[in-house]
């Protein structure tokens, strides 16, 4: 530890000592939590992006079922409005 910083820490006195330490621990615990959530941030977008594609392939075979099951009825009823 640097001799000024020591010094500056013992004009603080204990309450002045224990707060630096709390201070330095919590910005060593805010940092970790920090890493460990872009991590997961990132999974987490991955997996939106997934589930995103699926949907538009899953809306395009329903749009496609869709119009075939409307040939379909035409064909079967073919005084069917639309056909």
């Amino acid at each position: 530890m640097d001799t000024e910083l020591a010094q500056w820490l013992g004009t603080l006195g204990v309450g002045g000592v224990l707060a630096a330490f709390m201070f330095h621990f919590y910005r060593k615990d805010v940092k970790q939590y920090t890493e460990l959530w872009k991590g997961q941030s990132e999974l987490l977008v991955g997996v939106v992006k997934e589930v995103s594609a699926n949907i538009a392939r899953n809306t395009a075979v329903l749009n496609a079922v869709d119009r075939r099951l409307d040939k379909i009825e035409c064909a079967t009823k073919p005084g069917r409005e639309g056909c």
